[in-house]
């Protein structure tokens, strides 16, 4: 795909506050959309499967997804969502901007791990299941994440940006260890 292909993918939608550039929401497919088309947006995606199945598709690769598996998706990697079999799946949508997660001044933790990580230079399969190692911490960080939300107590944003940490951590220090296999 060219650069001007690629361009006219690109979602304008505002995903996120600008005082703390986090969000999540729940969706249904077919219920709240029939599909959500081919996008991209500079924000990085965290896609969980909350109940059912469906297919999602990360830089034109189409994945079989369902219950308790986790999408991760890049900024700037094409995307879409849809329904399987005439199945419903219902997911959580995590949006945050990578500027969330970057110091001001030198970032030896961005500059080393988390642009690499969001730019595609390290090798990370975009579906994580219960079949992954890394599951269990990826999956308890989400949890934490979600039910954070949930209460907003003070400070909560704190605790989420040291979970979205240690879900990064987790990416980072087990790249390549995923072999999730594409359905096309």
């Amino acid at each position: 795909m060219d650069k001007l292909q690629y361009k006219i993918y690109h979602e304008n939608k505002t995903h996120t506050p600008d005082d703390f550039p986090y969000n999540t929401y729940l969706c249904s497919i077919p219920l709240d959309f029939k599909s959500v088309n081919l996008h991209w947006h500079d924000e990085v995606e965290i896609i969980v499967i909350k109940k059912g199945t469906g297919i999602v598709s990360v830089d034109l690769t189409t994945y079989s997804v369902s219950a308790g598996d986790i999408i991760f998706v890049l900024p700037g990697q094409l995307h879409a969502i849809s329904q399987k079999d005439r199945e419903i799946m219902e997911y959580e949508n995590i949006l945050f901007k990578s500027s969330l997660l970057k110091s001001s001044g030198y970032d030896l933790c961005n500059d080393k791990f988390i642009q690499p990580l969001f730019s595609g230079s390290l090798n990370i399969c975009p579906v994580i299941n219960n079949q992954t190692p890394y599951y269990p911490p990826v999956t308890t960080a989400i949890n934490e994440i979600d039910h954070l939300c949930d209460l907003r107590p003070y400070a909560y944003q704190l605790s989420i940006k040291a979970h979205l940490f240690q879900i990064l951590y987790t990416l980072v220090s087990n790249c390549g260890q995923n072999k999730i296999k594409p359905i096309n």
